[in-house]
């Protein structure tokens, strides 16, 4: 072997892997799709139903070919305490051709009331938190259910690991977008303390850590309803459910269906989200 050619390869290869390390990953448009409590067994009628309406949602992510969905909690409405809950969820899941994320919700599992639920979630989903760069944006997802247990060394952990990613990974995206299930903020920064929002200190602490780090979009769930709100320039999302909507109407005004978020992203603009019935969503064109 001509040893001198080996040693020029091996350089080469090691400033290319260096070169691609510095670059970061290349800015690309694309688009995601959001979905939030499926919550599969959850309907006042026929649990059935909840399966329809959540085949209804794979079909459509199918159709649609997003790079990768993320879904902000609440797969299921009792999923450590009805097997065929778990078993159709799991069924269904199984047939989204791309990438799913998951961020986890309080029917998911819940440390104090449910013991062991929390280790039956991470059997099926993983983790309970998630950080990745895409096409040169960053995604971060968290357990809003520590804040909402009141579980305070673990959540303060969390927190840490929270700022953590975004000091190590923020500085070289084009974008920053963190999701979790419960909402910090339903309606408004000074509403009372209610079961759709982040309790104070949290909801202080959660709202400045978001505006210090430049995050752009907060997505969420838990609400069953549509709606948008903007906080000292950060832009909060709540998805409505993939499963049942609760209320005739969500936050805008609009019908409320079951519907799931198409969001766009693109290099150099904001990004834009389409939260819409199944039904009507459309993959954007990307230019």
């Amino acid at each position: 072997m001509n040893m001198f050619k080996h040693t020029k390869e091996v350089l080469f290869s090691i400033l290319a892997t260096l070169a691609f390390i510095s670059c970061g990953p290349k800015a690309e448009p694309f688009f995601f799709v959001q979905i939030s409590d499926p919550q599969i067994g959850f309907n006042p009628g026929d649990e059935k139903v909840t399966i329809d309406w959540f085949s209804t949602t794979v079909d459509k992510i199918n159709e649609l070919k997003p790079d990768f969905v993320i879904c902000t909690g609440d797969m299921t409405h009792a999923m450590c305490n009805n097997p065929w809950h778990i078993a159709a969820y799991d069924s269904l899941a199984a047939m989204i051709s791309v990438p799913v994320y998951y961020a986890p919700g309080n029917h998911d599992f819940r440390t104090k009331e449910w013991p062991g639920s929390r280790e039956f979630y991470a059997e099926h989903f993983g983790d309970d938190k998630f950080c990745f760069m895409h096409k040169g944006s960053l995604f971060l997802g968290f357990d809003s259910n520590l804040a909402g247990e009141d579980l305070k060394e673990e959540e303060a952990e969390q927190f840490e690991w929270i700022t953590s990613q975004l000091a190590k990974y923020g500085r070289k995206a084009k974008h920053i977008f963190l999701f979790h299930h419960c909402p910090v903020v339903s309606t408004s920064v000074d509403e009372e303390d209610n079961y759709s929002n982040f309790h104070e200190p949290y909801r202080s602490k959660y709202l400045n850590m978001f505006k210090e780090y430049g995050v752009e979009i907060v997505f969420s769930g838990h609400y069953h309803r549509y709606a948008e709100m903007e906080v000292d320039g950060v832009k909060l999302v709540n998805c409505g459910a993939a499963g049942i909507p609760l209320g005739a109407k969500d936050a805008m005004g609009r019908p409320n269906t079951h519907c799931l978020n198409v969001v766009t992203v693109m290099p150099k603009e904001a990004a834009t989200w389409n939260c819409v019935p199944v039904e009507e969503a459309k993959a954007p064109v990307l230019k």
